[in-house]
């Protein structure tokens, strides 16, 4: 990214992290796909602008403040891939001297009056090192009014970041929350109940590169219904970006009284999970989806002891993603407040409508299957089930 004429202009400079790590093939494919979903972002918010990769950054030109730029970096935040972004003005310059007077220039209002650490890093052929960059514009700042220097602990950071001839400055920095671009793992189909666990469990396959498609079984109401499909929207219009997620809504109440009938009501709550496990890799496998993932977190309930979660999952050949699976009650919950999904989600009722006030905690394979078996849920049902899914797009 190149800055023309005398005169500076606004940017916005983006960081990434682990795609830096990756063979050249991979990183090239993943930083075409956070440039996909950046643009993306944008779009959303009505926002067209030029998105260019460049020596380990990303650049977004250009705009006419600081505001202006300070917005973008704002909604980058919620990109996933992204570990920081910063507002930066972008200059020209042909020797030492006259990068540290124009710095000056932009920093010393900022600087003035307080203790302050300059921050170069470089890109190119120069006769001078980045500490001759930082020493030359600290002395101007200490001459122009600030009041010392704090390398380690300063109240005002100076960024410079030098590129050949062009230089961008800045002192902010935005923060992301990393990862991978969402679309370079591939699709994953998670069990969405609305709760407090199961988004914060969607969301971590976001950010590990994944579309993330949900699934709800419905025991309930429309208005059960109503206050699922208000979570995944909030979940998928603050993160979904680079792709359009939906959220299947599978009847299971059909079958919910068929187990109500046939099974001892320790077991219910073991059978019926099985029974969604077994829909949701029906529905898995149609929308080409590589994994099933669940909000399940060790030994948090007792449908989620080890000897349940392996009985659960026998009934499923597809890998399951869990990404909770060591995180207690209180971590999940400051996560979910932090991506936005908590305040919505303690809104969606907790229905218990199959009666079952106790759930054994070591369920035994053979029962289960004998269960099943005196059920009778043939695979011709299962496959209706899956075919009369509600479909529900969850961005515009």
């Amino acid at each position: 990214m190149s800055v023309h004429g005398s005169h500076g202009l606004w940017l916005v400079l983006v960081r990434y992290g682990e795609i830096s790590l990756k063979s050249r093939k991979s990183r090239a494919r993943m930083e075409q796909r956070l440039v996909y979903n950046i643009r993306d972002a944008l779009q959303r918010h009505g926002i067209y602008a030029r998105v260019r990769t460049s020596g380990g950054r990303i650049w977004i030109c250009c705009f006419d403040s600081e505001e202006d730029a300070l917005k973008i970096s704002d909604i980058l935040s919620y990109v996933m891939g992204i570990v920081s972004s910063s507002p930066a003005y972008g200059i020209s310059f042909s020797n030492l001297d006259e990068l540290a007077e124009k710095s000056l220039q932009f920093f010393k209002e900022r600087a003035m009056g307080k203790v302050f650490a300059v921050r170069a890093r470089r890109v190119g052929v120069h006769n001078f090192t980045s500490k001759d960059v930082e020493k030359s514009i600290g002395a101007l700042l200490l001459k122009a009014g600030a009041t010392g220097v704090d390398l380690e602990n300063p109240q005002y950071e100076a960024h410079i970041e030098i590129r050949g001839w062009n230089a961008y400055l800045y002192d902010k920095i935005i923060k992301g929350f990393g990862g991978l671009p969402i679309g370079v793992e591939g699709r994953v189909l998670a069990l969405f109940s609305g709760g407090i666990d199961s988004p914060v469990a969607t969301w971590f396959t976001m950010k590990r590169g994944c579309e993330a498609y949900m699934v709800f079984f419905n025991i309930g109401s429309e208005k059960h219904v109503e206050s699922v499909v208000e979570v995944a929207r909030i979940l998928a219009s603050r993160w979904a970006y680079g792709y359009k997620p939906r959220l299947y809504v599978v009847d299971v109440k059909p079958f919910v009284v068929k187990i109500l009938q046939q099974s001892p009501e320790e077991y219910i709550v073991i059978v019926l999970r099985r029974l969604m496990g077994r829909l949701a890799e029906r529905l898995a496998y149609r929308i080409s989806a590589h994994a099933l993932v669940t909000g399940e977190s060790l030994g948090q309930v007792a449908s989620q002891t080890l000897a349940n979660i392996h009985a659960i999952e026998e009934a499923i050949s597809m890998p399951i993603l869990r990404p909770l699976i060591g995180l207690d009650k209180e971590e999940i919950t400051a996560l979910a407040r932090k991506i936005g999904t908590y305040e919505y989600s303690i809104k969606v009722e907790e229905l218990c409508p199959l009666g079952a006030r106790r759930t054994t905690t070591r369920a035994s394979l053979d029962k289960v299957r004998v269960i099943e078996e005196k059920i009778g849920i043939g695979e011709q049902e299962l496959d209706k089930a899956v075919e009369s899914a509600k479909e529900i797009e969850l961005i515009a």
